[in-house]
């Protein structure tokens, strides 16, 4: 069981400018919701105590925003990794000492969708696996990521990565590689489940305006 969480809001988001010129991509709103702060709040409420954010374009809109977490009654820390990026992976090293050597979910901030993440809270890995990710059905606007046999992942594009997993510290100290993508297509030992519920990537204007068409808001 872990209640600690990271939530990936450094991407400059240039797909979706000019929407991005004055606020980083996790500020943008669905309804009256950012997209950062809707994470914040799925998680918490599934029980979540910890989540640190790592931030770099316009990052302090987003520490402004969400604060120290008290008002979401959790604890949130920011990890600033400035204008430049370095990479997913390299912000999950950067901030790993935040959780004690123990399992963390990760996040991406630029997704929308109605997961419920109680029950990878809840969730042991076994000895031999260094993460489990949540998988969804590829959409049309997206090439695929993974399969997945016998509950691994492999190779193959029928599946989305939906930016959610739960991750063991050791497969980020594994490899050097700087984004989480190539050291997943590296690792055999991660199990993976199917989310057949609401998903969607916030990559664009266009899909980001399909989403609130879609929930009328």
């Amino acid at each position: 069981m872990t209640d600690q969480a990271i939530i990936l809001a450094a991407g400059r988001g240039k797909r979706m400018m000019p929407l991005t010129r004055d606020i980083p991509k996790p500020m943008l709103r669905i309804g009256n919701m950012t997209l950062i702060e809707d994470k914040i709040i799925r998680l918490s409420e599934a029980g979540i105590k910890k989540i640190v954010i790592n931030t770099g374009y316009l990052g302090s809109y987003i520490h402004e925003h969400v604060g120290d977490g008290s008002k979401y009654g959790i604890e949130i820390v920011i990890s600033d990794e400035g204008d430049m990026p370095i990479g997913t992976a390299n912000g999950i090293r950067n901030i790993m000492h935040e959780f004690n050597e123990k399992p963390f979910i990760v996040v991406n901030a630029d997704i929308w969708t109605n997961y419920l993440f109680i029950d990878l809270l809840n969730m042991k890995l076994n000895k031999e696996t260094f993460a489990h990710l949540v998988f969804t059905n590829r959409p049309d606007y997206l090439s695929g990521d993974f399969n997945i046999t016998n509950n691994k992942i492999c190779e193959g594009t029928d599946y989305i990565y939906t930016g959610i997993g739960l991750y063991k510290p050791e497969l980020f100290m594994n490899y050097k590689d700087i984004e989480i993508g190539s050291i997943l297509h590296k690792e055999k030992n991660i199990s993976a489940e199917i989310y057949e519920g609401l998903w969607d990537d916030v990559g664009t204007p266009e899909r980001l305006n399909m989403i609130r068409k879609r929930l009328s808001l």
